[in-house]
């Protein structure tokens, strides 16, 4: 089913514009701390490699 705000394909669309700012804002703020964690990771695996190659 095609969303009537984003044209995007999804299996439940929003209903009104409001719904799909919310949306929009959540999906953000996931991807936000998606990439927060995975910078974590990558600056804590470089100090362990840094303290392993002595």
């Amino acid at each position: 089913m095609k969303c009537q705000f984003c044209h995007q394909d999804v299996d439940d669309p929003c209903h009104n514009r409001q719904e799909l700012q919310q949306r929009a804002a959540s999906l953000v703020d996931r991807c936000e701390h998606a990439l927060q964690d995975r910078q974590g990771m990558n600056s804590d695996a470089r100090r362990g490699d840094s303290q392993s190659g002595g």
